[in-house]
């Protein structure tokens, strides 16, 4: 897919016109974190996505389709880390190919960004992590998002085989947790959606060992670690799966926990840009 390396390529050269030097922390924003996130920049440049050529603009309610890139707060001046904010991602189940779910994520990393933080809404598949809590990933399975590293997907590289053992970076998180003790990590299960999982998924996917679930953020993880960049990924939970305690999912309610725990979630974002070893 020669034609997608091209438009990855051409994004970089754009980004780079646009804001000069890249990043070295990008961020992807899930579902419920755009509005917490903006504050945790000063000096911010900004990018409307909608304005550019082969760059897919979310259509998902909770996501956002712009770029913020600016220093992050509380950092001293010569020790400033530079951040860029991306305010929502497309999913597998609006009908994008895996290439096209992580040409952000691709443009990113070749732009010069060498840390990508994932932010995701995820449901909570035990009774002891309810909703509000936050989940950094020890590790995923995936059940059926498509991968990125696939033929015809790979920016014409062909399939590529990628070690995934510590994907999500252990010295990244160990730091994190060191700085937010509360936080419990866990692995997050991938499913393709629109619809909620059932019961009797949701059962599967605990037994499996999962302890989350949700309907994006896998390939982006793939394909930043495939380019080389350090990656770690945090879900804020915000309901519990089908089923559990009689919970009947909607995106209203993945929303407005969101909102109700956003000082909470800033927070352990500020910490993970903060623990990042740039």
């Amino acid at each position: 897919m020669f034609e997608e390396s091209t438009k990855v390529d051409a994004l970089v050269e754009i980004l780079g016109q646009q804001f000069g030097e890249p990043p070295q922390i990008a961020v992807v924003l899930g579902s419920g974190w755009k509005e917490l996130a903006a504050e945790l920049l000063e000096g911010a440049e900004s990018l409307d996505l909608g304005g550019l050529d082969n760059w897919i603009c979310p259509s998902v309610a909770g996501h956002g389709s712009d770029l913020l890139l600016g220093n992050l707060v509380g950092v001293p001046q010569r020790e400033a880390r530079r951040v860029l904010l991306c305010s929502g991602r497309v999913h597998s189940y609006e009908g994008y190919t895996a290439a096209e779910l992580v040409r952000g994520v691709r443009v990113l990393v070749k732009w010069g960004a060498t840390h990508i933080l994932l932010l995701n809404a995820a449901g909570s598949l035990a009774q002891d992590r309810p909703p509000g809590s936050l989940m950094p990933f020890t590790d995923h399975i995936n059940i059926g998002l498509p991968n990125p590293l696939r033929r015809g997907e790979n920016c014409g590289l062909g399939a590529q085989f990628v070690n995934l053992v510590d994907m999500y970076d252990p010295v990244w998180r160990a730091a994190l947790l060191a700085a937010q003790p509360q936080l419990r990590p866990g692995v997050y299960a991938g499913m393709e959606g629109p619809s909620y999982e059932t019961p009797a998924e949701v059962r599967m996917l605990a037994q499996l060992g999962a302890d989350a679930v949700g309907m994006s953020t896998i390939p982006e993880a793939i394909a930043a670690h495939a380019l080389g960049a350090k990656v770690m990924a945090i879900s804020l939970l915000t309901n519990m799966a089908a089923g559990i305690g009689g919970s009947n999912p909607s995106h209203a309610e993945v929303l407005a926990t969101a909102t109700a725990n956003a000082a909470a979630a800033a927070a352990v974002l500020h910490s993970a840009l903060l623990t990042a070893t740039v």
